[in-house]
């Protein structure tokens, strides 16, 4: 997917807005109503031209779609209560968060609405502190009163759901069920955000002979520069349905055969995963992150996995987390595959089977009878 050209992302004009502002269009949190006169606004698009081409790049796609949503949300609301939303008066801001949490959002939530509020802030020009002190308390007490947990977390696809999965998917000789196969292995085993999944190209994933897969995820959430990174996937020869080498060599013999690919070297950057048509023609375009998202939520419920409206894009990443960790593998060894860089996120996945390695409650509970003449009692 290529980004919008940078000069449509962030422009000035005078438009219709109030006396004394200019409307500055941005593709992040759409339009934004600024002080101003009309005699600025040729000099606030020129700026907002060049300014477009770093602003856009700061943030992903996912992060920008829910910004706007935030964003949104909060000057619809402050529109409500006749409140500027680019006033940068944080007592606004704490009645908003107010509002909010007693609403039922997330704290974590919450903070994304704060991020957005202030990207849109500083993209206007406009001093926002979110570390003013009456803010602060405010969102302590919500914070202490909410606690930090998710309230809802992705549940995890280990090896028994995915083959569970795999199984309702079409026939795999069919370029929607090799297509799917390769998705939910590929997903699984090199841990993939969806938007990494969606993102690869046709040179990113290396068959390595006699071992498996190399891929390469060029940019991701804790890669917004684009440095790459490099995880490797085992094959999986004794169980050919649910080995990703396999799936991926299946998906390539129809990606090979499609219209779109000439055996150009530029073939290596285009999508590795595409759409299709009903009749199974394939086509140029990549998918969307949304695509894995169905896709792990249709084959859950298709599966008959309990709670199926649990499974999400994010259920593959996890279940390869988990299982790792149910298969003594300590955190480093997670970290290096889910490139997470926050050992505490990691070690959310760790810590089910954590709970019972080593336990020391085992010595203690684990023979059921008494030892060395110790009597049992009960009371």
């Amino acid at each position: 997917m290529t980004d919008p050209d940078p000069l449509a992302l962030l422009a000035a004009s005078a438009g219709d807005t109030a006396p004394g502002t200019v409307t500055l269009h941005t593709s992040l949190l759409g339009d934004l109503v600024v002080p101003g006169t009309p005699a600025q606004a040729a000099e606030l698009q020129a700026l907002a031209a060049r300014a477009a081409v770093y602003a856009t790049r700061a943030r992903g796609d996912g992060t920008r779609r829910a910004y706007r949503s935030a964003w949104a949300a909060y000057e619809a609301w402050c529109r409500s209560l006749g409140r500027a939303p680019l006033a940068g008066d944080p007592d606004t801001l704490a009645l908003y968060a107010v509002h909010a949490a007693d609403r039922g959002l997330a704290v974590a939530s919450l903070r994304v609405h704060l991020a957005a509020i202030q990207a849109a802030h500083r993209l206007a020009g406009v001093a926002l502190d979110l570390r003013d002190a009456r803010l602060a308390m405010v969102l302590e007490g919500i914070t202490r009163a909410k606690g930090t947990r998710p309230r809802k977390r992705a549940a995890a696809a280990g090896p028994d759901a995915l083959r569970l999965m795999l199984a309702t998917r079409p026939a795999a000789d069919t370029p929607l069920g090799a297509r799917d196969r390769a998705l939910l292995l590929l997903g699984f085993g090199a841990a993939l955000r969806r938007s990494e999944l969606v993102g690869l190209a046709m040179g990113d994933v290396t068959v390595v002979p006699g071992r498996g897969l190399r891929v390469v995820i060029r940019r991701s959430k804790t890669d917004q520069r684009g440095a790459g990174q490099e995880v490797a996937v085992w094959a999986n020869p004794q169980e050919p349905a649910f080995c990703p080498a396999a799936a991926l060599q299946a998906w390539l013999r129809f990606r090979w055969a499609a219209g779109d690919l000439v055996g150009a070297a530029s073939d290596a950057e285009r999508p590795l995963f595409v759409g299709m048509s009903k009749a199974g023609r394939l086509s140029a375009q990549g998918l969307s992150d949304k695509a894995v998202w169905r896709l792990v939520k249709q084959a859950a419920a298709d599966a008959g996995l309990p709670e199926p409206e649990r499974y999400s894009g994010h259920s593959l990443r996890a279940g390869l987390a988990t299982a790792a960790g149910d298969a003594g593998a300590d955190l480093a060894q997670v970290m290096r595959q889910t490139r997470h860089r926050s050992a505490e996120v990691a070690l959310g996945y760790l810590r089910p089977a954590d709970l019972w390695r080593n336990n020391v409650t085992a010595r203690l509970f684990s023979a059921g009878s008494p030892r060395n003449g110790e009597e049992s009692w009960i009371g």
